[in-house]
């Protein structure tokens, strides 16, 4: 199914245009951006590459997630208890099927000296040697650093998996259509309030949401049979003490650019995670309100706008999850991303069998019947142990290859809409503007 409008790409610009529009100095407005932007991408992307799947089904089917970037710094060779961690962060399962996505780069900083690893090794120069720097996926245009220690066998095994990612992954495989992690502001009165605000609404959401009818022609391109569809909800609770979670919680952080500024870092935070583990945003301090919530399940619920990944709004989180293994994709699972390198059966200590995390509680909002997905063992990736170079230069020449594809399948009816769509564009970013100067002026 291809049903495409080049000018899709619009619908990427228009939260930025929204966010220009007003102060940040209003905590309430910053978070309402979110419900205007998604607004105007649902109106902009109507007419582009759309289908009636729900979108946290068709992320789940189709959306690989995108690979976060690991550099390991030392000088001189590696021991040999190094080396098999290295090994272990590139290696596959006995079928080669990657786990994690992550893509690893090494540098010698006793050979030959370069940029990169030079500029990692001077922002993390108090880290002893060697050393591994984890970085938001490539893709991203300011990568961040989410993840930063010594090369060691404990911290290899909380960067790619904790109790709670694991717990997040077996309730999305188990048909939660939205898991939402409630990042504590460590003021327990709040942090109850809220919490109990955001199950209640959506308790009362899996009720009252309706899912859309999928059209017949969309038949083809899901896996499921539409009655085994539901909408299923749950919550889990995160607190930023929990020392085994502290890598994910930092991820969490760096779903947005601003969440470490002095005015949000210590707000209470929810995160609706969907798909194969991607957050969509976050809704901070005052703007985690009922009908912000709504907006957001709402979203993730109805028929999918766009069904090219890279425009769509969130931020994968780097998860040890084989998921090719338990899902039947419909068609050929989004290959805009390199061949990874990543974690598989790597061991957990005792401390982390189990789901249950010290600091943290889980509350479910779920109905009595499961819907379980087939397993599936899908063609696995032939490359590993690629370069970041020649990795990041995959992610361009597949991306510019997939965007040519599509637009040419589509030509005919993209210019029929060009006029319509820019119409579109224009008003949404006209009414957003409208909306927050009304609200920052009031």
């Amino acid at each position: 199914m291809v049903r495409a409008n080049i000018l899709v790409v619009f619908s990427r610009q228009i939260p930025n245009l929204a966010l220009r529009c007003v102060s940040r100095e209003s905590q309430p407005i910053r978070n309402r951006i979110f419900s205007i932007a998604l607004v105007a991408f649902a109106a902009i992307t109507v007419q582009a590459i759309a289908c009636s799947i729900p979108v946290f089904r068709y992320a789940l089917e189709n959306w690989r997630p995108d690979p976060y970037v690991a550099f390991v710094l030392h000088e001189g060779e590696l021991t040999p208890e190094q080396q098999n961690l290295l090994d272990t962060l590139r290696s596959k399962d006995r079928e080669g099927t990657v786990s994690v996505n992550l893509i690893v780069k090494t540098f010698d900083l006793a050979a030959e000296p370069d940029e990169v690893a030079t500029q990692v090794r001077e922002e993390n120069k108090d880290i002893t040697l060697p050393c591994l720097v984890v970085q938001t996926p490539a893709k991203r245009s300011q990568p961040q650093t989410v993840f930063s220690g010594e090369l060691t066998s404990a911290n290899v095994a909380q960067l790619v998996d904790s109790p709670l990612r694991s717990n997040i992954k077996d309730r999305l495989l188990e048909g939660d259509s939205v898991v939402w992690v409630y990042l504590e502001s460590g003021v327990q009165q709040v942090d109850d309030e809220a919490f109990a605000m955001l199950t209640q609404e959506l308790e009362r959401l899996q009720g009252e949401l309706k899912l859309p009818e999928i059209e017949e022609e969309d038949l083809q391109d899901l896996a499921a049979a539409p009655e085994s569809l539901k909408i299923q909800f749950s919550a889990v609770r995160l607190s930023r003490d929990e020392v085994r979670e502290s890598a994910f919680r930092d991820m969490l952080l760096h779903v947005e650019h601003d969440l470490l500024d002095e005015a949000y870092v210590n707000q209470p935070m929810a995160f609706p995670i969907f798909g194969r583990g991607r957050a969509l945003y976050a809704l901070v301090g005052d703007g985690l309100a009922p009908d912000l919530v709504e907006e957001a399940c709402r979203f993730l619920t109805g028929a999918c706008q766009c069904t090219v990944k890279a425009e769509n709004p969130g931020v994968d989180i780097l998860m040890q999850v084989e998921w090719d293994k338990f899902i039947q994709p419909s068609e050929a699972v989004d290959t805009s991303l390199p061949p990874l390198a990543g974690f598989s059966e790597f061991g957990q200590g005792p401390e982390n069998s189990g789901s249950d995390v010290q600091g943290t509680e889980n509350v479910a909002v779920r109905s009595d019947e499961n819907t379980s997905i087939p397993p599936l063992s899908v063609e696995p990736d032939s490359h590993e142990g690629a370069s970041l170079e020649s990795a990041v230069t995959r992610v361009e020449a597949v991306s510019v290859e997939s965007t040519i594809d599509r637009s040419a399948a589509s030509a005919s009816s993209a210019w029929k809409n060009a006029i319509y769509v820019l119409m579109l564009a224009g008003g949404a970013v006209a009414i957003a503007t409208l909306l927050l100067m009304g609200r920052s002026s009031g």
